[in-house]
């Protein structure tokens, strides 16, 4: 009889050791799908892409310009992509199109045309701030990228990049401006001025978590070029500008 107890004690204690066994294997499986199936935290995720769009100024500086230039705005758009092999260490790219250029400043004896806007302009230097050069580029950045492993605020690190770019005139506009009207005085000047330039390009900011797996980044962007803009011999200038660059990255 006590050995019919005992087979049975040592029966059920088995039996449950098994099932809890199996239980544990299934809890192990269901956690190990449920974990592969929620998204990475935002920053460890490596490879991004997404757009930006650039609200910068420009100007050309030089020792011997042919002009009075002033800084003008300058849009632009950019496919970007960002690879983060470490968590503070990545490679950064884009390709887009970007305005550039100069405003050409003349002197100005009656308040020019922003004062009177009935004025026509007649590309008479009795007027200012109406004269535009205006370059359509396309461009090619290729940046070190470097970002706080941690937050420094929750979820914002700050990050900045240092690189080349490669930069294609494709357009240059002399342009008046009819601020009235619309009907602008155009005058295509491409020939005079570099087709193809390398620059560089510095920038600072911070990374922002915008839920999910996105990314918001606003950054400070400064980007000079390295070759003389004249192609005609005018004088001795570089393309530059400035100004904040926002990008939404997935």
């Amino acid at each position: 009889m006590k050995k019919k107890i005992y087979l049975i004690i040592v029966s059920s204690l088995l039996f449950s050791v098994q099932a809890l066994s199996q239980e544990k294997k299934e809890l192990s499986v269901k956690e190990k799908i449920l974990a592969e199936g929620q998204p990475k935290k935002v920053f460890e995720k490596k490879f991004r892409w997404g757009i930006s769009h650039n609200l910068y100024w420009a100007t050309i500086k030089g020792n011997n310009l042919p002009e009075k230039y002033f800084v003008k705005p300058a849009l632009g758009f950019n496919l970007r992509a960002e690879y983060y092999p470490l968590s503070f260490v990545g490679i950064g790219a884009g390709f887009g199109i970007q305005q550039r250029g100069a405003g050409i400043l003349h002197k100005d004896n009656y308040g020019g045309s922003f004062a009177h806007p009935w004025i026509q302009p007649s590309g008479d230097p009795d007027s200012t701030h109406i004269n535009r050069l205006r370059f359509n580029t396309l461009e090619l950045p290729l940046t070190l990228l470097l970002r706080t492993p941690k937050d420094v605020i929750k979820g914002i690190r700050l990050s900045a990049a240092a690189g080349v770019i490669f930069i294609h005139d494709m357009k240059a506009n002399n342009v008046w401006l009819d601020v009235a009207g619309g009907n602008h005085i155009n005058n295509y000047v491409t020939e005079y001025y570099v087709k193809n330039d390398m620059g560089y390009q510095l920038s600072f900011g911070t990374d922002i978590n915008a839920g999910e797996s996105n990314l918001i980044q606003v950054h400070f962007v400064f980007t000079e070029g390295t070759k003389n803009v004249y192609a005609a011999g005018q004088g001795d200038g570089r393309q530059r500008t400035f100004g904040a660059r926002v990008a939404f990255l997935f």
